[in-house]
């Protein structure tokens, strides 16, 4: 599992980041920013598909480490 941050151009309406119920929205100007906590690379992919078919530009992804130390720390 890991946190991943996902940056698209333009402004993402309500129905489209609904989409995406696992990922957080931040909107800002001319892009809009989806992040949250994603199983795995098969999650990931899922996502990046979705956006693709409903021909959203992705401008960024970002894999952000965790903060949490490993287990058996």
């Amino acid at each position: 599992m890991g946190h991943y941050v996902i940056r698209v151009e333009g402004t993402l309406s309500h129905d489209l980041t609904d989409a995406f119920p696992s990922l957080s929205v931040d909107r800002e100007p001319a892009q809009t920013v989806l992040h949250g906590q994603l199983a795995d690379q098969a999650a990931l992919a899922g996502i990046l598909n979705h956006l693709d078919m409903l021909g959203i530009a992705i401008v960024e992804v970002l894999h952000v480490p965790s903060t949490r130390p490993p287990n058996g720390s």
